[in-house]
């Protein structure tokens, strides 16, 4: 069927608007009579003021094949010029080119140049690379509606909204090179129209200047029901619309490679064949979950129907496991389509073998049953029949539940839980290392795992220390080969074993510490952990000795040890410790209301904390003085060094109390009839008092009221006082009243005196105040300041 050429030249009436053609050369024998209108339509409103529009129109059945128009302003005839290309019968089938490659720019054609010349030109593919990643978010959109074309003929004619007819061309062009050679051939479209309405090619072009009483593209209708408007000037568009040929399709373009479509249209496999082999299944997945299962479906599809060569099997493997790897889900219809492909093709005997190979396949557990269903008896029944006898005897059936892929299962978790308990008692003869042989036979890690997970289930101090105990056997090595992973129980029994044998040899809280240094990050976090680390260092139900309790908080909060009920265990420490420290008094603050302890242990704890909130301003004075006796009597006496820090404590919340409070509490009284370690901590503890701007602050002594109550509690007479004591009192009232009696004055001297007689009810603490003032004063040559 040959290609006829013609020409015309179209003029519209200025009156009427009716479109005219004049033929410009002869035309041809066999050219239909109505063939000028047939012209006429295609070139409707055509407004090729940039250059040439094109356009290609497929003509009605009775006639066949196509029409390709180029429309050019024509300077003689002041009209349009229109040449055109007609071939009837096979609906543009016999066309040299797609009719798209015949549009070029007009900054390519020369005024004498034929309409349709270079009848081998091909839009070139990176040029069509180039414009799919610059409108990369537009295109699979684009696609998705020029599928639709060809399901629904009859459906919404798509209309490209752009600055200029190339961009316009660009994306037929596109269009054409992602469909088989026989759709791009038959897609029609013209590059410029005025008139959508009247236009009935499947793509319209128009311009920034169409006008919008003509075509309007912000109209909600025109966007969302007649129309599929891809709106490249700034206009909403339609509502975009993919699928997953669309999706891959624009994806290939982007990552610059031509899809380069097959005899068959909208085939998802051919592209991901193409897509593997051009770009990696990493980039691939960056694709839409739909998209990927759409592929995934596709293989399913092909790989339950269709007759596959080797290199085509192992495409549609590659795509299992690559979609598998993001997707498990949506591959289990193709992972068991491929695997039965190969046990279809393999005899009975080797079922055992070809499903150990489809462990390469990324079956689920349902899956695998279902497979086991369909291919002989199930090998947890063979192995439930054998778990009483030798673990030698496992292996074959145990092989064969883990080359179906079998996970959670009850036979399953006996076999795990019997190798758990034979690996934790090293010291049964042949039980441990026959376990051990099975495990290394199998070479399967993910079951050592969940062996070494089942030994970490059982915190018990036996099972902890079986651990350990393996890792100190011949088998230690076997173990410290799998360590990397292993729960954090088998990690600390195994360096447990480590630490306490050459060239460590570290034992008691040395190995504790280190333990926690190692694993922890320095610090227990847990009960659980902390009874492990228990049981991995010191004997079963024992205690550290003496000197090592102290050390156990290194890594370790008193809370936790208090509820974990550990606290009996380091009872020692509390009642006799080295020294005094701020964890020894958190030990204690956990310990105070410890249903552990006895009533002499509490007392240690409760006294220990009353006295150290008393002397840091968390305790009141009159409480304190109130529980002392009771406590120091509950706890027994105390050692030496708690005795001394109760004492200094004591101390110095007396001496940082309110000097009227001191005497309403009487706590003097138990300052004046201990010995000299608590007097010395009270005068240090006054001393430091005058410097912290307390009570005793010199600022703060000014007032006549608080000097006449401490001048009261230092001159007191208290039954059963050491002889020292009011030597030192004596020594306090010069030291610290005599530091601001020049700041008093006489006037303030004489009102220390009035509060004095006023709440004594007697005149020899009047004449005492005076006595022991005027003598102050005679000593130092007269009242003057002192800083």
């Amino acid at each position: 069927m040959a290609i006829r050429e013609l020409s015309y030249v179209l003029r519209r009436d200025p009156d009427t608007g009716a479109d005219r053609l004049t033929p410009v050369t002869a035309v041809p024998d066999g050219v239909p009579e109505h063939l000028m209108e047939r012209i006429i339509a295609a070139t409707h409103r055509a407004e090729p003021a940039a250059g040439a529009a094109l356009s290609y129109t497929r003509l009605p059945h009775r006639d066949g094949g196509g029409l390709l128009c180029s429309v050019r302003p024509d300077e003689q005839s002041a009209g349009l010029r229109v040449d055109a290309q007609y071939v009837d019968g096979d609906d543009g089938a016999t066309w040299p080119r797609r009719p798209v490659d015949a549009w070029r720019p007009v900054t390519l054609r020369r005024p004498d140049d034929e309409p349709f010349a270079e009848p081998g030109r091909r839009w070139d593919e990176a040029l069509l690379v180039k414009h799919a990643r610059e409108h990369a978010p537009r295109v699979a959109p684009f696609l998705a509606d020029v599928r639709r074309l060809f399901a629904d003929p009859a459906g919404r004619q798509i209309v490209v909204a752009e600055p200029d007819q190339e961009t316009v061309a660009r994306w037929i062009a596109l269009a054409c090179a992602s469909l088989p050679e026989a759709h791009a051939r038959s897609l029609t479209f013209t590059t410029a129209t005025a008139d959508p309405g009247g236009a009935p090619q499947q793509i319209l072009g128009i311009g920034p200047d169409t006008d919008p009483e003509v075509f309007d593209r912000s109209d909600a209708p025109t966007v969302t029901h007649l129309y599929r408007v891809h709106d490249g000037l700034g206009g909403p568009g339609s509502p975009p619309l993919t699928d997953a040929w669309a999706e891959l399709t624009a994806w290939l373009w982007h990552q610059g490679a031509s899809p380069r479509p097959g005899d068959e249209p909208f085939a998802l496999l051919p592209l991901a064949r193409r897509a593997l082999a051009t770009c990696s299944w990493d980039e691939l997945a960056a694709l839409r979950s739909d998209v990927l299962r759409e592929i995934a479906a596709a293989a399913t599809d092909a790989a339950e129907r269709d007759r596959l060569d080797a290199d085509d099997e192992q495409f549609l493997t590659e795509i299992c496991e690559r979609i598998g790897g993001h997707q498990r889900d949506a591959v289990q219809q193709l992972s068991l389509a491929l695997a039965r492909r190969r046990l279809k093709a393999a005899g009975p005997r080797d079922t055992a073998a070809v499903l150990e190979s489809c462990r390469d396949l990324p079956l689920d557990d349902g899956a695998w049953r279902t497979l086991r269903g369909e291919h002989g008896p199930a090998p947890e029944e063979e192995l439930r029949k054998l778990l009483p006898y030798r673990f030698d005897a496992w292996e074959e059936p145990l092989r064969g539940l883990l080359a179906s892929g079998v996970g959670e299962s009850a036979v399953m978790d006996k076999a795990v839980a019997l190798l758990a308990r034979a690996l934790s008692r090293p010291d049964v003869r042949g039980n441990c290392a026959d376990a051990v042989a099975l495990l290394d036979a199998l070479g399967d890690r993910g079951l050592v795992r969940r062996v070494l997970e089942r030994l970490a289930q059982d915190p018990t101090e036996r099972r902890i220390r079986g651990v350990r105990d393996l890792a100190r056997s011949p088998h230690g090595d076997w173990l410290r080969t799998h360590l990397d992973g292993a729960p954090l129980a088998v990690r600390l029994a195994a360096s447990a074993a480590e630490l306490s044998r050459d060239p460590h040899r570290l034992t008691g809280a040395e190995l504790w510490v280190e333990l926690a240094r190692r694993h922890l990050d320095g610090k227990v976090p847990d009960g659980a952990i902390l009874r492990i680390m228990w049981a991995l260092v010191w004997p079963p139900n024992g205690q550290p000795s003496p000197h090592d309790q102290s050390r156990v908080t290194e890594v370790c909060s008193p809370r936790l040890i208090v509820e974990e009920q550990l606290e009996l265990r380091l009872c020692h420490w509390l009642k006799h410790p080295a020294r005094v420290t701020p964890a020894l008094i958190d030990f204690a603050r956990e310990t105070a209301t410890s249903g552990k302890f006895n009533s002499g242990e509490l007392a240690v704890a409760r006294l220990l904390v009353l006295a150290h909130d008393l002397a840091h301003g968390r305790e009141r004075l009159g409480r304190v003085m109130e529980l002392l006796p009771v406590l120091k009597h509950d706890a027994g006496g105390l050692d030496s060094v708690l005795r001394d820090a109760v004492d200094q404590w004591v101390a110095y919340g007396i001496a940082r109390a309110d000097p009227e409070e001191v005497r309403d509490t009487h706590a003097l009284d138990y300052v004046a009839t201990r010995g000299k370690g608590l007097l010395g901590h009270y005068r240090r503890a006054v001393a430091d008092a005058q410097r912290s701007g307390g009570a005793l602050d010199p600022a703060r002594l000014r007032e006549p009221r608080r000097v006449a109550a401490l001048f009261i509690v230092w001159h007191e007479r208290r039954d059963g006082a050491r002889r020292s004591w009011y030597d030192a009192a004596d020594q306090l009232t010069d030291d610290v009243i005599g530091s601001v009696l020049a700041q008093l004055g006489e006037r303030g001297v004489d009102e220390v005196a009035t509060v004095l007689s006023r709440r004594t009810g007697g005149q020899e603490w009047v004449q005492a105040w005076n006595k022991w003032s005027h003598r102050l004063k005679g000593h130092h040559g007269g009242a003057r300041e002192h800083g």
